[in-house]
């Protein structure tokens, strides 16, 4: 019983931090394909060889991406039946665990590499530039959340029904 408790805190708590991530990436960018917005590009004057390579670059780490994601998706699974399975057995629990850490890093991993590679095609003025305007549009998107919270109090501040 104590062998199964242990696997279900394991468990929970490797899920509870994986929830609240690794601390985001080192950069702050854009999400998406942000060198296909006009208004970006032209602040930050991409030219059409850049565009390109952009391109290129992030759908071969995306696909690399997917496929970390899909053998995290996996491992995940593998924990949980591993967990679940009579007799339970601890050593599959932690090699299972240990099996969904190493998926894990592969995915970070994978998009830190595609991370250096947007880096290196920018110029440092282009890099400055993109990195302030993604932090500007960071802390917009949390004050509108923050807006959007205070309105749907209720009481004296929010809204009354």
């Amino acid at each position: 019983m104590k062998a199964r408790i242990l696997a279900f805190a394991l468990f929970f708590g490797a899920a509870a931090l994986w929830a609240q991530g690794p601390g985001g990436p080192p950069w702050e960018l854009p999400q998406g394909r942000w060198w296909d917005r006009p208004r970006l590009a032209q602040e930050l004057g991409l030219s059409a060889e850049q565009k390109a390579k952009l391109e290129e670059v992030t759908g071969q780490r995306m696909r690399a991406m997917i496929d970390a994601r899909a053998a995290v998706l996996k491992a995940e699974l593998e924990l949980r039946l591993a967990a679940d399975k009579e007799p339970f057995d601890p050593r599959k629990v932690r090699e299972a665990f240990f099996a969904l850490q190493q998926a894990r890093q592969k995915l970070e991993l994978e998009r830190f590499e595609m991370l250096l590679a947007v880096r290196q095609l920018l110029t440092p003025e282009q890099w400055g530039k993109l990195r302030t305007l993604a932090r500007e549009r960071l802390q917009e998107r949390r004050e509108e959340r923050q807006q959007r919270r205070f309105e749907d109090r209720p009481g004296p501040h929010g809204p009354r029904f």
